[in-house]
């Protein structure tokens, strides 16, 4: 079969590779759909890492995958299910998968795969948005509007948020996430951050702000423009091990931070689950944020795009073909 894999930074390259046939209890997936995270990009794709570290696993680096059950040794799933994927070592830039049962989710036969694969990083958004409680009412910001910013503001639009403030310095990505829940945005590159949102939010400041950049610097802006008291998600990973904080702003604030990372909890695919079903029930639509397809034969312009934060783009569907 063809896989894919870095053979240094930034620089894909497919090789062949023996179909591993799936054991009791395991499923052999025929990929048909994966898409790109902003976590491929910061751990892998970007990282500067030792040259003795290339080239990386055989698949490495995707984890949001789509596509249908080929063989199965489960009871859970037959031959021809759809399915959502989420690998173990985000070794999805394969043309076979192998998994154990517990890392599938069964998906509608009805609706594009190109845009149920939409539903894996939005279901980690859900996850995370479980930790604001009931923000109806409340005011929201969202520091960055890619695939999981705009999730969260779509999110905060379905539960009855009152101001949802986009932030980001890509228009584009304004101009879609105002059609997607935004009630408001903000490009700190035209206009000062601080000084926006407070005009917003008629200088109470938001009552919820959302770290979903993965910058360094992403997390003390959340702290400068939070309110007193207020709460602080922060959901991006960094590439970086240490970061600059300000403790004295932070402790000024008397806010609180909370960390959100589903794949550490001992359920990493309920709230996907979860958003699978929102998105079949018509109350929120993932697939909405996929703004290219490409084939997965250039899965290194695709990688180049998103690492480029190319106009207009949101999230790309890499068809395996």
């Amino acid at each position: 079969m063809k896989v894919a894999r870095l053979t240094a930074r930034k620089k894909i390259e497919f090789t062949e590779s023996d179909v591993i046939e799936p054991r009791e209890g395991e499923c052999l997936l025929k990929v048909k759909v994966v898409s790109i995270c902003g976590t491929d990009i910061r751990r892998e794709y970007d990282q500067d890492l030792p040259e003795d570290a290339y080239p990386l696993e055989l698949g490495v680096p995707c984890h949001e995958v789509v596509g249908e059950i080929y063989r199965s040794k489960s009871k859970l799933f037959n031959e021809g299910d759809r399915v959502l994927a989420v690998p173990t070592a985000d070794n999805g830039l394969q043309e076979y998968l192998t998994l154990n049962e517990s890392r599938f989710i069964k998906l509608p036969n009805e609706g594009s795969l190109d845009e149920w694969v939409m539903c894996q990083h939005s279901g980690t958004v859900l996850y995370a948005s479980k930790k604001w409680g009931n923000p109806s009412g409340k005011s929201v910001a969202v520091l960055g509007q890619g695939g999981i910013g705009i999730s969260f503001s779509m999110i905060a639009s379905m539960q009855g948020a009152s101001k949802i403030i986009g932030i980001d310095i890509n228009q584009s990505r304004l101009d879609i996430s105002s059609n997607l829940g935004a009630t408001h945005t903000v490009n700190p590159d035209t206009s000062d951050l601080i000084e926006s949102v407070s005009t917003i939010t008629n200088g109470e400041m938001p009552d919820i702000v959302v770290e979903a950049t993965g910058r360094p610097e992403g997390l003390n802006s959340c702290i400068n423009i939070v309110k007193k008291e207020g709460l602080v998600i922060c959901f991006g990973l960094t590439s970086e091990d240490l970061i600059p904080f300000s403790q004295n702003k932070f402790l000024s604030k008397n806010c609180t931070i909370i960390s959100t990372l589903i794949a550490g909890t001992p359920t990493p695919l309920k709230e996907i689950n979860e958003m699978i079903e929102l998105k079949k029930n018509g109350l929120i639509d993932p697939g909405k944020l996929k703004t290219h397809n490409i084939s997965w034969l250039n899965v290194q312009e695709a990688f180049d795009m998103y690492t480029s934060h190319s106009e207009g783009l949101v999230k790309i569907a890499l068809e395996v073909n």
